[in-house]
């Protein structure tokens, strides 16, 4: 049985759920300005160049946060991407790569 588990990550507001929400064909993810929005892990099927998989949506991953919520956040992103046979990884042009 082959793992076709695709999860997408990144920094919070990058478009994490837009491009998912895309990838799926339907708006299941909610999508806002407001940081934070998306806390846990979503999966929505897709089909793309004759190959259909799993697209795992994720809240953004803040690295050495604090906050409670945000803790909890990145153990839903570690889960999806040990799920994950490709990952692919969301950065705002603008912003670039941060900590």
């Amino acid at each position: 049985m082959s793992n076709n588990i695709v999860a997408i990550v990144g920094r919070p507001n990058v478009g994490k759920s837009t491009l998912y929400n895309r990838l799926i064909g339907e708006r299941q993810a909610i999508i806002d300005d407001t940081s934070g929005v998306t806390r846990d892990r979503q999966y929505g099927s897709s089909f793309w160049n004759g190959k259909t998989f799993t697209v795992v949506d994720t809240g953004g991953f803040v690295k050495h946060s604090e906050d409670v919520f945000e803790s909890a956040i990145r153990s839903q992103v570690q889960i999806a991407v040990e799920e994950a046979r490709v990952i692919i990884f969301m950065v705002d042009v603008t912003t670039g790569i941060t900590d």
